[in-house]
């Protein structure tokens, strides 16, 4: 390791790639990345969304997190160790209900809320019944860059009262500046709150970003193989970033990884949902 904190990492390639690929991915190659993430820090892999098939059909198992979870635990199968499983609910879209955790292969849940159209009611009902089917828990405030100083201190006063132990802040529009970047992580700290960020790259700026929040002591960001991904193909920050900034190698494996996800590109974005 490096002289860096010890931070919380989320790989979310599949997830984020998923809008080109329309989240179908070859079994092999999702269990190659699972395996990396083993030896490289890495603490969660996530696969994508909990929506409602029928409001969003002909995609890939990781749309729908709960209505194919046998399929996901199948894949999985006897790989699965130290690093956890999560998915995104994103609270403003259609759903399907969630099962038990102790049915799922999914161990947390990040509740996607668009800052902008938070209620706090409704956010406060997801978390309660997350958490009451077992799965640990947390909240991405997306479209974050545009929010005041205030608003952040709200989303965090909200955080703590339930008991969520971090919150993330997305850069859904490119448009965090440094400042930004350490006010709201002084911000969360000031409460007692582990903050965390995902930073998307229109601009070219999100590994500088991520220097930024990992030196002001910022506990967690998402990364994706080569920053690839996003829904407006905007990018994220890089794997590699992450693993230059704490020490590790990513040898011949990473190489690897990248050919394959290459391959996963070309070989599903007929399924694209990005763009």
């Amino acid at each position: 390791m490096g002289e860096n904190k010890r931070i919380t990492v989320f790989d979310c390639t599949l997830r984020e790639v998923g809008y080109q690929t329309g989240w179908f991915y070859d079994t092999e190659f999702v269990q190659d990345l699972y395996i990396f993430a083993q030896g490289k820090g890495i603490d969660f892999i996530e696969l994508g969304f909990f929506h409602n098939a029928e409001s969003d059909p002909g995609r890939g198992i990781f749309r729908y997190c709960s209505d194919r979870q046998e399929e996901i635990a199948d894949l999985f199968g006897s790989i699965k160790n130290r690093v956890k499983i999560s998915a995104m609910r994103d609270i403003q879209r259609p759903l399907s209900e969630l099962k038990p955790k102790n049915a799922s292969a999914v161990d947390t849940i990040r509740v996607l809320t668009r800052s902008h159209e938070t209620d706090f009611a409704v956010l406060r009902r997801q978390v309660s019944e997350i958490r009451n089917l077992g799965y640990e828990v947390y909240i991405n405030f997306t479209s974050a860059g545009y929010n005041e100083p205030e608003k952040n201190a709200e989303f965090a006063d909200f955080a703590v009262s339930e008991q969520v132990p971090m919150v993330y802040f997305a850069d859904t529009e490119s448009i965090m500046t440094p400042d930004y970047v350490t006010r709201a992580i002084d911000i969360c700290h000031a409460k007692g709150l582990k903050v965390g960020m995902h930073f998307h790259d229109k601009n070219g700026t999100a590994d500088d970003l991520a220097v930024i929040a990992i030196r002001s002591g910022v506990d967690g960001c998402d990364y994706t193989l080569m920053g690839l991904g996003g829904k407006w193909l905007d990018g994220n920050l890089t794997v590699e970033n992450y693993l230059h900034s704490f020490g590790y190698s990513g040898g011949y494996e990473l190489t690897r990884l990248k050919n394959e996800l290459i391959k996963q590109l070309i070989k599903y974005n007929k399924h694209s949902a990005a763009g």
